[in-house]
């Protein structure tokens, strides 16, 4: 009798374990919305990095056949697509390469990991923290380098009227009958104009100055700027939380 117990027992145990397996859901669409079923039937979610998800077991989405990227591939939202740093500059070679070279093939220099120009070795700027900027491995311009205007990337330190700005701003060109005043662009022939203009400019530190030297939030496309610059109309105004008002992109 005992002996029959036991058989029962283990023949119950083996009945709901197989139910178990059984009752598991196969990867597909349903099961993987946001990932891709590999070989072995399991759902491989797509991490953050591309990098990482090509050392997983593959790239897709929506619970499709994962599959392996190419080397000259990376893989973006569960797909396979050109790696930027693998762009190569059609037709060329290292001996006439307009961009960079790195193992033997020219690039076209100007993605952060294949920084370069005139058939030169290839820089990885990453390693630097800088970006590739013009086939160099550069700090950007900005406020927290420069104290004059910027410029395709350089700092103008000493401003004229061709290229006016100040606090690392977007260099801007003055208008008829302005000067670049302090990186400023002013009224500078004289009279009541000079003078509201000037005013403006020293007391409008959160905003900017418009044609009539009224001082603005400096917060919309149509009158964007900070530090009591001349107000500029761009396509959008971005916030300048530093000082207040705007900066033109």
């Amino acid at each position: 009798m005992p002996r029959l117990v036991a058989v029962l027992v283990v023949t119950v145990a083996l009945t709901v374990i197989g139910f178990a397996c059984g009752s598991t859901s196969t990867c597909g669409p349903t099961t993987c919305p946001s990932g891709c079923c590999d070989s072995m039937g399991l759902c491989s979610t797509r991490p953050t990095s591309p990098t990482e998800e090509l050392t997983r077991r593959g790239c897709g989405t929506n619970g499709g056949a994962c599959v392996m990227c190419a080397s000259t591939e990376i893989c973006s939202n569960g797909a396979c697509v050109a790696d930027p740093s693998q762009v190569v500059d059609a037709g060329a070679t290292c001996a006439n390469c307009r961009g960079c070279c790195q193992n033997g093939v020219c690039r076209t220099g100007n993605v952060t990991n294949a920084c370069g120009f005139d058939g030169g070795m290839c820089s990885d700027c990453t390693t630097q923290n800088r970006q590739c900027i013009a086939g160099r491995c550069q700090t950007p311009c900005g406020p927290t380098n420069c104290t004059g205007c910027c410029r395709n990337n350089e700092c103008i330190v000493t401003t004229t009227v061709q290229a006016c700005g100040r606090g690392g701003e977007s260099c801007v060109l003055c208008q008829p009958r302005e000067s670049c005043q302090a990186g400023l662009c002013s009224l500078g022939d004289g009279g009541v104009d000079a003078g509201i203009m000037e005013t403006c400019e020293t007391t409008c530190t959160s905003g900017c100055c418009d044609v009539a030297g009224v001082c603005q939030s400096g917060t919309s496309p149509a009158a964007c700027g900070t530090l009591g610059s001349r107000c500029l109309t761009c396509a959008s105004c971005m916030p300048y939380a530093a000082a207040g008002g705007g900066r033109c992109p």
